[in-house]
């Protein structure tokens, strides 16, 4: 069975934004009424940099992964015996949601390398350079 191959390049993309934004929006959706909530009740959120972490290094493995499905469908429908070639939109789109991911992820781990402390070195000497304390009222000059 042979698809003309921009109804089916259509559709592919029409499938992505049709279900992905709106699930998107949902989860989002559902997460500002979850804190709305908790801050209502008087509940401190506090999100650990642990859980941030995790969450982008999930996010950007997803966004990698759908990118690479755009990217290999003319591929996949070549096994199926569908005649489909990549439109000039299909790449890029494909690039575009890649390199979001990577950028998410390559971001996390520049993030977790700032946050480690230093090694220093063994002749480095800490000098005190504190401000004297003013006390209450002072007018600094």
């Amino acid at each position: 069975m042979i698809y003309i191959r921009e109804i089916v390049n259509d559709w592919i993309l029409g499938l992505l934004v049709a279900e992905g934004i709106p699930l998107l929006a949902l989860i989002y959706y559902l997460e500002h009424r979850r804190r709305m909530y908790l801050l209502e009740k008087g509940c401190l959120i506090m999100e650990s940099p642990e859980k941030r972490t995790e969450r982008r290094l999930c996010n950007g493995l997803f966004l990698m992964l759908v990118g690479a499905f755009v990217l290999s469908m003319p591929a996949l429908a070549n096994i199926f015996r569908i005649e489909m070639r990549p439109t000039i939109e299909q790449v890029l789109t494909g690039f575009l949601i890649v390199s979001a991911g990577l950028s998410l992820i390559l971001g996390t781990i520049l993030l977790q390398k700032a946050r480690t402390p230093l090694r220093q070195h063994e002749s480095y000497e800490p000098q005190d350079h504190t401000v004297p304390d003013a006390g209450r009222g002072a007018v600094w000059k």
